[in-house]
This record gives structure tokens, C-alpha cells and sequence, in this order.
């Protein structure tokens, strides 16, 4: 509870109060005195009286939608309900907002009848809304509600907390990416079969020779006839190709907030258009460990984004997350698309990454600030195609770039 103040009509009348008793002592008049004393009081014993008569309300609040992308409103729904058995004063009210938020105007509601009120105008609860948009990604803790009530003389003012925070989920935004020569794989001179399962225990049947043991409602006759002995299925389950992503998280010399903004949301956008083409997708960082790694739909996409939500940059870089995904790519074999987001972290680690080209097809790496420009000579020299995007450069276009260059054969394009 915010501590009581007078109102601009309390300090008046106080002031008045204050001008009398020293009348009163100057003229020596009984009746100024007590005038001025009555005045001097008044204030006081409103404030007294506001914080002591505390309204009794309750307070839900939802979100439409639960979470949002960064930057994009967000309805916010507060439903205020007395739970006092006697009527409350018409009550002033604005929300508690962290900074990254917009802040929003105080707003007021008419009084509110006893608990359990209905009648139409003496209804017991209202309905407050307000449209809430943030300014950077993360979680947030929307409230307590605040409300605030004035003495029926209006001379003084206090306020109250509500109700419990609810955290709000800000996302990082995304941008739908077409598909191109970033995302094809040009090994065997084909593109790699991406097997997009309708139902996830689909199986592909392949004829093999019988094994005894082996049930005989799995014999395939057509198979057996043409090769003249016998044959049965063997079901070898299908699996989605893999992908990777790399996202720099190490906080380097120089300020890099809004270059890190802009790479997670190229991370988010290239991660959800690689699952949307129904590969599995690998998206780790080079800092502490924050991401589960592994996403695959569905469900994946959505948790990719919680996650990438609340990521934030650390101080030191982690040598053997790395490491992992280094080996983890190795495993795979030739051939899966690999894309590099670096912002401002350790350049000597970026080169160990160019060694992965090899494994990688498309290998593309996005070099998001100056700092990042520097392993450009690596990665170029084993191949890799690098695209600078700017401050003015959003996903979609980067995106493009990156096509462009290796449609082009370019190493580094400055877009």
C-alpha cells in the first residue's frame, strides 16, 4: 500500500488551517483557534481514515493472446470484484508495468455493489481492459493491479496493490521464409528426400529374406515369387533429415543488445522454416547452456520459441557446448544444412566452426556486427557463404542474401 498524501484540496485546506492558528495566536481569538484547528486536522484525519478503510476486491487477469511477439499488442483482460458486504467508492486504477512495456494511462470505475450484487449498475464486479505492447522480447510479471481511492471530502488519496502478478510471455518475432537456395542441399546433385510423416509411426516396408522365427503374416508372396525363394517385410522406421543452427550468446567488448535481438529473431525465423520443412532441427549457443537443443514437430516450434523468449546473453563462452555441436554435425554425415548467427562473442572460436563445412550443405553463417565480420576470412576460405545483414536488414531479407550469394557462388555479401 502506497502511504496516504492530501490532495491538492487537502494541502489548500491545511494551509488555510495553518494561516488561522497563527491568527488565532496573533489576534488572540478563541474562535480562529478553533477554526484553524478543525482545518489543520481535517487532512490528517482523512488520511487516517483512507488508509484504514482498505477496499476488499479480488482480481483475475488473462491475456488474448498468451503470448505475443515482440512489438505486437496484447490484450490485457482484469475482472475486479468486491468481495466486501458493503458498497465501494468509485476507485481510480492502473496496472504495475515492468519498463519494457508501454506504459499505460490510469484509468477509473464506478463504485461497485456489495458482494453478490447483480442488479443491473450495482453489479458486485467490472470488466477492465487495456492494450499492453512490449518493447523487447523476454517474461514478464504484469501487476499487482493498483487502485486508488479519494475521502468522500476529497481530501486525501491512497492506493493499494490487487491482486498477483501474471507472468506475460514476449516472444521474439518471426518471419515467414521462403523456400530457395538457402535451405537446398546441392550434394548428389539432388535435393535430400525430407520425409514429412502424417503419422508418426510410419513405416517403410522393405522385402528381406525369411528368418526363422519370423511370423508368416509378414511373408510378402509378390517378392517371394519373383525371387523364387522366401521373403518377408522388414519395417525400418523413417526419419526426418537434421539441421543445425548456431546462435553466438557470448556477450563480447562492445554493446551488442539490438544486434542479439536481431539475431535471435533470424534464429527463430530460420529454425521454424527448416521444421516447416520437416526437417529435425539442432539450435544450440556458443554461451551457457539455455536451449533444450533438439526440436522436432509438433510442438517444437512452439518450444523453440518459449525458449529463444527468454534467452539472454552471457559473459564467457562455453567450450564444450561447442564442442558438442561440432561432433554432433560430424555425426550426421554430409549433407545438413548448417547456418551460423555470430554477433560480437569469441572470433578465435568461429574459426574452429569453418573445419564443419565439409559436413555442411547448404553452410551458410550470418555476421551480425563488425565484431563478427572479422571470421569472415575463415569461413570463406573453407566455403562457407557469409551474409552481414545491418540494422536495417530484416529476417526475409537477409534470408534472401543468403540465397543470392550461393546461387551466385559469392563468399561474403554485405547486405
Amino acid at each position: 500500500m502506497s502511504r496516504p498524501m492530501p490532495t491538492l484540496r487537502g494541502w489548500v485546506v491545511g494551509v488555510c488551517g495553518a494561516a488561522l492558528l497563527v491568527a488565532a495566536a496573533w489576534l488572540g481569538r478563541v474562535d480562529l483557534l478553533f477554526a484553524g484547528l478543525l482545518l489543520t486536522l481535517a487532512p490528517l484525519g482523512a488520511m487516517i481514515a483512507v488508509a484504514l478503510d482498505r477496499p476488499r476486491l479480488a482480481v483475475s487477469r488473462s491475456y488474448a493472446p498468451d503470448s505475443v511477439p515482440v512489438g505486437e499488442p496484447v490484450q490485457v483482460r482484469l475482472e475486479v470484484r468486491n468481495l466486501a458486504a458493503r458498497p465501494t467508492p468509485a476507485l481510480g486504477w492502473s496496472d504495475t508495468l515492468p519498463p519494457q512495456l508501454v506504459p499505460v494511462a490510469a484509468r477509473s470505475f464506478p463504485s461497485l455493489g456489495p458482494a453478490g450484487a447483480r442488479a443491473p449498475g450495482n453489479a458486485d464486479a467490472v470488466v477492465l481492459r487495456y492494450t499492453a505492447r512490449a518493447r523487447r522480447r523476454g517474461a514478464y510479471l504484469l501487476g499487482p493491479l493498483r487502485v486508488s481511492r479519494v475521502d468522500p471530502f476529497g481530501l486525501a488519496r491512497c492506493g493499494y496493490p490487487v491482486g498477483e502478478p501474471k507472468a506475460l510471455l514476449v516472444t521474439p518475432r518471426v518471419t515467414a521464409l521462403e523456400r530457395g537456395a538457402a535451405d537446398e542441399a546441392r550434394g548428389e546433385g539432388s535435393d535430400p528426400e525430407l520425409v514429412r510423416h502424417s503419422i508418426p509411426s510410419l513405416d517403410e516396408v522393405i522385402p528381406r529374406e525369411y528368418r526363422p522365427g519370423d511370423p508368416l503374416r509378414r511373408v510378402q508372396w509378390r517378392a517371394t515369387a519373383r525371387l523364387d525363394r522366401l521373403m518377408v517385410r522388414q519395417e525400418e522406421q523413417l526419419s526426418n533429415p537434421q539441421a543445425w543452427v548456431l546462435l553466438d550468446t557470448v556477450r563480447g567488448g562492445g554493446a551488442a543488445s539490438a544486434a542479439f535481438e536481431r539475431a535471435v529473431e533470424l534464429v527463430a525465423s530460420v529454425a521454424l522454416h527448416l521444421l516447416a520443412l520437416g526437417y529435425l532441427v539442432g539450435v544450440h549457443e556458443t554461451g551457457e547452456r539455455r536451449l533444450t537443443g533438439g526440436y522436432e514437430l509438433p510442438g517444437g516450434d512452439h518450444q523453440l520459441i518459449g525458449e529463444l523468449a527468454a534467452l539472454e546473453q552471457t559473459d564467457a563462452a562455453d567450450g564444450d557446448l561447442r564442442a558438442r555441436f561440432a561432433a554432433a554435425v560430424r555425426a550426421r554425415g554430409a549433407g545438413s544444412p548448417t547456418f551460423l548467427v555470430l554477433v560480437d562473442g569469441d572470433p578465435a572460436g568461429w574459426g574452429e566452426l569453418a573445419r564443419l563445412r565439409r559436413f555442411a550443405d547448404p553452410a551458410v553463417a550470418f555476421l551480425m556486427t563488425p565484431a563478427a565480420l572479422s571470421a569472415r576470412a575463415a569461413l570463406e576460405a573453407a566455403g562457407w557463404v557469409c551474409v552481414g545483414p545491418d540494422e536495417a536488414t530484416d529476417a526475409r531479407a537477409a534470408w534472401s542474401a543468403a540465397g543470392d550469394a550461393r546461387r551466385a557462388g559469392k563468399g561474403a555479401t554485405r547486405v
